[in-house]
């Protein structure tokens, strides 16, 4: 049976899903280029990967180089950007879903893939109470080594491998945890004073001064909101 075959047969359960990153010029999508972008498909039920791929994307621009670290002199010698997403589509076909970290920030760079999205940063909970605030921090939480981070690549392995070392332990169930994950999302605004906005962001609201008007905003599952310590507008 194909991947694919798999997909159908299990309806909403959840086989591949495609670990994305990217690096972009800048933080404005109307702006800024994405100009790296890294991929692996992930064997949820086995815990492993299965394929991965990375590439530069060619861009004139890159106003991020102090943090990302990529010279321009290698974007202008990158592959074209139809060329590196034809690739990715490819490589993601079997996926039922894209997890990344931070996911509203990486799907505004990236074209149209056709999957739903999961952050791992917002929409998964992780369980023994690890928050998913910071790659980084929950990567050492469980014991997972970090070697580099702001390169497309470095940031997928280190979450796959997080999700290994989450099916190891075997406290949590990762197909359950990604379902869960999926659930249809509503755009929520927190009613928070500015004094105590760091609250929002503890609870994965991000802030926005263009597209939701300055305020905290959160996609989350409507019947999530009651377990919120502040009150909290549905976008109408």
């Amino acid at each position: 049976m194909t991947a694919s075959e798999s997909a159908q047969v299990d309806g909403p359960r959840v086989r591949y899903a495609a670990i994305i990153d990217t690096e972009t010029g800048g933080l404005d999508p109307l702006k800024h280029p994405c100009v790296e972008v890294a991929v692996m498909l992930f064997d949820v039920r086995r815990a492993q990967p299965v394929a991965s791929f990375a590439s530069l994307i060619r861009s004139t621009s890159n106003e991020a180089e102090f943090v990302n670290g990529i010279p321009l002199e290698m974007l202008a010698e990158a592959l074209e950007s139809d060329l590196v997403w034809r690739a990715v589509r490819w490589l993601i076909e079997p996926a039922q879903v894209i997890i990344a970290h931070r996911a509203e920030f990486d799907r505004q760079f990236v074209p149209d893939l056709g999957k739903p999205w999961v952050c791992s940063k917002t929409d998964i909970r992780w369980g023994d109470q690890m928050r998913g605030d910071h790659l980084v921090q929950l990567a050492l939480a469980v014991g997972v080594g970090v070697v580099t981070a702001h390169r497309a690549m470095a940031d997928v392995d280190t979450l796959a491998r997080i999700m290994m070392r989450i099916a190891e332990r075997g406290t949590v169930d990762l197909e359950e945890m990604i379902v869960r994950a999926m659930r249809p999302k509503t755009l929520f605004y927190a009613l928070v004073p500015y004094e105590k906005r760091q609250i929002a962001k503890d609870h994965g609201f991000l802030w926005d001064e263009t597209k939701h008007g300055k305020n905290w905003y959160r996609y989350m599952p409507p019947e999530d909101v009651g377990a919120l310590p502040f009150s909290v507008r549905a976008q109408q």
